[in-house]
């Protein structure tokens, strides 16, 4: 009986950690906050202190979500935020990022995490001061996120004569080579992969509901 009751107890925790999760990009904006709370005191302009490589501002957050058993078939997914400017939209300032989600997946053990796919990719808007913040974050344009891993699929086929007739390949955000063009209107936002053409639009509420 004991060995049963502690093999109870063992599958209850696996369980417990299998169903674990949440909402990466939510994750993401929750310590996004926490950053400007404590490196900025609450002041937004903290966020022009970010710089995660040499040509672009970048925020990103490793283990947004996890899913599966700590050992068997684990699934990590890292959020990166990368920040396109600061712009007065009607009567408030906004950051705006192009954020995107890549699950890495594991098979019997937890590393090395591989096959990485990107799974979400939106445009995300902060705005705010003394620590009151308000969110804009646009929709998951599955077309748009499809041309960009588009790009990055025949860039893999090139690198990969022998797969040239592959349907898939490992894709990830951002990357060395991406562009981002920012074009801000005062009913939208809209972000533009140079590249791919691909394009995020985050429509804005009426200026009296920003």
């Amino acid at each position: 009986m004991a060995i049963v009751r502690t093999l109870y107890v063992l599958t209850l925790i696996l369980l417990a950690g299998g169903c674990a999760s949440k909402d990466p990009i939510g994750a993401w904006q929750t310590s996004l906050v926490h950053y400007i709370v404590k490196e900025g005191n609450g002041d937004l302009n903290a966020l022009r202190n970010v710089r995660e490589s040499p040509s672009r501002k970048e925020f990103g957050v490793i283990g947004a979500s996890k899913h599966g058993f700590p050992f068997i078939a684990p699934r990590r997914t890292d959020v990166t935020g990368v920040l396109l400017g600061h712009r007065k939209i009607n009567t408030r300032y906004w950051y705006i990022f192009l954020v995107g989600a890549v699950e890495y997946r594991g098979a019997f053990v937890d590393f090395p995490l591989d096959d990485p796919q990107v799974k979400d990719l939106r445009v995300a808007a902060i705005s705010g001061a003394s620590g009151e913040f308000s969110w804009l974050l646009g929709d998951g344009h599955a077309e748009a996120m499809h041309q960009y891993c588009q790009r990055q699929l025949e860039a893999w086929r090139r690198s990969h004569p022998s797969r040239a007739e592959a349907t898939e390949a490992p894709t990830s955000f951002p990357t060395p080579k991406d562009i981002f063009r920012l074009a801000v209107a005062p009913d939208a936002i809209t972000v533009t992969d140079e590249h791919s053409l691909a394009r995020w639009t985050l429509l804005l509420p009426p200026p009296c509901e920003q």
